[in-house]
């Protein structure tokens, strides 16, 4: 059987012929485009469901089937008839070369009649009209009226020339903080692309950058900026569903789509109170009979794409804490920059967390004795204490000002505090062979003096030549550089000194290592090798020593270093050494791992084919890591650090994070890991500080299923809600218009 038709007729003969369904209404795009005043844009629609029916569109002056105004899908019969707006239609139902066709005769203005004795226009359509767009249909609507339209004129013409009359005039409101940011001057720390390119456009367009004259603000505009809003990557605009803006059934969507709900001029208002008022009515966009179901299933959620996502304290046991039922607000605080940024319209920074890193303070709340309840109240900090997990931390270090942390240990600034991290101080250092150390080593020039005492006595009233038959034995020149050795200086032994005697070697202040090198008690970094490759002690005090010997009689030989400097290609960083710490120990050379003196750190090592008079001071390897002495740190932790900061060979932590150690960095010999990684929903708009997610029915619990978080052990387990978890897609069918 053929399917069932609709023809519509009017007095110039058939007007259409269909076997889909017909809609009349003023707007082009209708089936049957009425001149109507009353009728609406989209007014009815006539179809065939089983039955031939009529329905309303959701007009105001409403559809009216023999009288009664039609409310859902009406049933028509032969000889029914229809009136919308100003127009009537007679039903004929009946059988046309064997097909069911509903016949709909169409009759304009057909309800309307002239009265005998009344003016041409009474009881016209056009007369209506002409009363609605005029002054009013009574008399004291058209009197104020008027007066409303002079108080107006005289109001503009004194706007023309009292600028305190027309500046209020003339402005339209405060506009939103984020389009104010965009049309104004203000410098935005750290403002990305996009946001640098809607400013050029505001710069070149002006207030056409979102207006056109004359035509409002068309959605094109919009999207010059808001182009992720409709992006098939991206689907940012929660009513659109598969990213696009186009017309789903029974939506009417032209290029005033976007000023249906937005606003602006308003302040902090971005919608307008109308849009408000279609949350949840499916039938405001997909028409009457349209069934939430069915839409759902046209717009299944699908799952977000995911990013790998370093983040911090890979062992926190977050379940441990849930237990204890702990107020997330306590450890996740919204940061207050990001909150300020906010408000103040700044773009979103999607590479910044929104909370705040949780401050060592409220942590001690709990696990410190005596510490004080830092975002928490006193009952809370009694009931949530950690008695079995107390820490004897002195404020991790930071007692004295910090002092025992910077001797050793580099700073950085960290949440504009300045923080000790793991890594040590550096210098650059000369990388070289015992060889080359000999070859280079501390340089010093002074005046030569005669030695005559101690050649005679050497000679025993003989000739030089008796010996030196070669004659090669001549006073050097003044001022040569003369190379600096140890062998030189000290007793037969005291390179190598016996079992027990490096402590006193080091520390006899007359001809021990203190004597020549006093300046080390004082000494809080090393010689950067960019400046002198290698030690030697320039001050008066430190040369005391040097001036017993270099004399000539009364007078003093003066001493001066010369500088030896190496290549950068031949220099390395290397960690810091504060002399001053270990030498003016009261365990240097006495006790301890500090007993050997000078000699607990340094060996002299022979160059390979030199005489063990060319013996070189070197480092002992074992002393490069301080480890080897400093396990307790007992003032910042007791040695209990790893309660916390675990040391895991693939795994980082949470106090090498927060000091920025860079991952490679050299501790304890190993190189540093890089940051743990987990799943992470992709980049999706998501804010905890949007509109929707701020309000008194809305806690962490609303989101965050409790019984998967107090089952996390770590926050690796943590699971994040995303787009495809049905908690957020329910809240958003209800409360907003779509969920992506």
């Amino acid at each position: 059987m053929a399917a069932p038709r609709i023809v519509v007729e009017d007095s110039t003969g058939t007007l259409l012929d269909t076997s889909g369904e017909v809609t009349f209404g003023t707007r082009t795009g209708c089936s049957v485009v009425l001149d109507d005043a009353i009728a609406a844009e989209r007014h009815c629609r006539f179809a065939h469901d089983g039955t031939y029916v009529v329905r309303d569109l959701g007009s105001v002056s409403g559809t009216w089937l023999d009288g009664s105004r039609v409310d859902g899908a009406r049933e028509l019969r032969d000889g029914n008839q229809v009136v919308f707006g100003a127009s009537r239609v007679l039903v004929k139902v009946e059988t046309r070369d064997g097909t069911p066709t509903l016949v709909l005769q169409l009759q304009r203005n057909g309800f309307w009649w002239r009265k005998a004795g009344k003016k041409v226009f009474d009881n016209d359509p056009d007369a209506l009209v002409r009363a609605e767009v005029d002054f009013g249909r009574f008399p004291a609507l058209r009197v104020g009226n008027r007066l409303a339209m002079v108080a107006g004129a005289a109001l503009l013409l004194a706007g023309t020339f009292v600028a305190a009359v027309m500046e209020p005039l003339a402005d339209p409101g405060p506009l939103l903080a984020t389009h104010a940011l965009v049309t104004s001057d203000t410098i935005v720390p750290g403002a990305h692309q996009d946001f640098l390119r809607c400013r050029a456009l505001a710069d070149a367009q002006g207030c056409n950058v979102c207006h056109t004259t004359g035509a409002g603000t068309p959605h094109g505009k919009c999207v010059q900026c808001h182009a992720d809003f409709v992006a098939e990557g991206t689907r940012r605009h929660p009513y659109v569903g598969d990213g696009q803006l186009g017309a789903l059934t029974g939506m009417v969507v032209d290029d005033a789509f976007c000023v249906v709900c937005h606003t602006d001029h308003q302040g902090k208002d971005w919608l307008k109170p109308a849009s408000d008022e279609l949350v949840g009515k499916c039938e405001a966009c997909h028409g009457a009979d349209s069934r939430r179901d069915d839409l759902e299933k046209r717009v299944p959620p699908k799952p977000p794409p995911t990013q790998q996502l370093a983040y911090p304290t890979w062992t926190f046991p977050h379940a441990a804490h849930v237990e204890k039922q702990i107020n997330c607000v306590v450890c996740h605080r919204i940061d207050p920059d990001v909150q300020a940024r906010k408000d103040a319209g700044f773009p979103d920074d999607p590479a910044r967390q929104e909370f705040a890193t949780v401050p060592y303070e409220t942590c001690a709340s709990c696990h410190v004795p005596k510490a004080p309840a830092v975002g928490m109240t006193a009952v809370q900090q009694e009931t949530w204490r950690a008695k079995d997990h107390q820490w004897t931390v002195a404020w991790h270090g930071t007692d004295d000002g910090g002092k025992h942390c910077a001797a050793c240990h580099a700073s950085g600034e960290r949440s504009g505090r300045t923080v000790f991290g793991p890594e040590l101080k550096t210098v650059a250092r000369p990388v070289a062979s015992a060889a080359v150390h000999a070859a280079e080593r501390a340089r010093y020039t002074t005046t030569s003096r005669s030695h005559a005492e101690q050649f005679e006595q050497h000679a025993m009233g003989r000739q030089c030549t008796t010996c030196h038959l070669a004659g090669n034995v001549a006073p050097g020149p003044n001022g040569a550089p003369r190379i600096f050795w140890h062998a030189l200086h000290v007793d037969d032994g005291a390179l190598r000194p016996a079992a027990g005697q490096a402590g006193a070697v080091s520390n006899d202040d007359k001809s021990g290592c203190v004597s020549c090198h006093q300046d080390m008690r004082r000494a809080s970094t090393l010689t950067d090798a960019r400046q002198a490759a290698y030690h030697w002690p320039t001050t008066e005090a430190a040369q005391a020593a040097c001036k017993d010997c270099h004399r000539q009689g009364d007078r003093a030989l003066p001493l001066q270093a010369t500088a030896t400097t190496v290549p950068a290609s031949r220099t390395q960083s290397a960690a810091d050494f504060p002399h001053d710490v270990h030498v003016g120990s009261q365990a240097f050379g006495r006790s301890g791992t500090l007993a050997e003196g000078c000699f607990a750190c340094h060996e002299f090592e022979t160059p390979a084919g030199g005489t063990p008079f060319q013996g070189v001071p070197r480092t002992k390897a074992a002393a490069a890591d301080c480890t080897q002495c400093h396990t307790g740190h007992a003032h910042v932790g007791g040695g209990d650090c790893q309660q916390c900061h675990p040391s895991v060979a693939d795994r980082s932590n949470s106090f090498l994070l927060a000091a920025a150690v860079a991952p490679g960095t050299l501790l304890r010999g190993k190189p540093t890991p890089a940051e743990p990684t987990r799943p992470w929903p992709g980049p999706n708009s998501f804010s905890h500080l949007s509109r929707g997610h701020v309000g008194k029915d809305i806690t962490c619990a609303t989101c965050h299923d409790q019984k998967l978080i107090g089952a996390s052990k770590t926050l690796a387990d943590v699971p994040v809600p995303d787009d495809a978890t049905p908690a957020c897609r329910e809240c958003h069918l209800q409360k907003q218009f779509h969920w992506r």
